[in-house]
């Protein structure tokens, strides 16, 4: 996980600075961000749409998926409608995986994920039963973690609540540090960026802190 979490912050960062010191790089953002504007400006809802169903999508495929479609739609909607169509979108998302997990159940995750890793995620949920733990859980642990949860039937207004609690963080980050990428604020992208990876680590650090008691 700390590989995939530092792939996924250089990749974020590399891109950022290309943007911010190449003109050839801004220019071909707002290319994209005009060709999206004229489209939306047809039909506005079926645009929200569609991004909301990218963002169910990325919820059950990984929230990485989608980030950078983030800043476009920052530029297009704004901070905050953009932060509530990503976190509707993800929790969506987070549900059907739920559900997917409850009623098809484990063998055919077994057989797509791999089970050493499925048996991971499995044991995981059942070593770990206190509320907390299993937050933290879902915040260092792949967004897939939600078939877990529901093969392993555990409560779904549970599962909601800590989903609710795990999203918000990342909700925040993603779509402030998008539009600090836009306004050029270099302090406030990097700052949100060492506070994702605080709260990763952190989460992380705790998990394997209890492992060893």
């Amino acid at each position: 996980m700390y590989k995939r979490l530092l792939l996924a912050v250089s990749i974020i960062i590399a891109s950022t600075i290309l943007f911010w010191y190449f003109t050839v790089f801004q220019e071909a953002f707002y290319d994209v961000v005009i060709f999206f504007e004229k489209y939306v400006r047809q039909n506005e809802l079926l645009g929200l749409l569609i991004f909301l169903l990218i963002a169910i999508l990325s919820a059950l495929l990984s929230p990485l998926t989608n980030v950078p479609l983030i800043p476009i739609a920052v530029a297009l909607w704004g901070v905050f409608p953009t932060m509530i169509i990503l976190f509707v979108g993800w929790l969506i998302g987070d549900i059907i995986a739920y559900y997917i997990g409850r009623y098809i159940g484990g063998p055919l995750f077994r057989y797509i994920i791999s089970a050493k890793r499925f048996d991971k995620w499995v044991g995981e949920i059942q070593r770990h039963t206190r509320f907390y733990m299993l937050l933290l859980l879902r915040v260092a642990l792949p967004a897939e973690l939600g078939y877990a949860f529901g093969i392993m039937r555990y409560p779904f207004f549970k599962y909601m609540l800590i989903t609710f609690l795990a999203e918000i963080p990342f909700v925040l980050i993603t779509t402030y540090a998008s539009e600090a990428i836009l306004e050029g604020n270099r302090l406030e992208f990097f700052s949100l960026v060492a506070i994702l990876i605080v709260i990763f680590w952190g989460a992380m650090h705790i998990i394997k802190k209890e492992k060893t008691r």
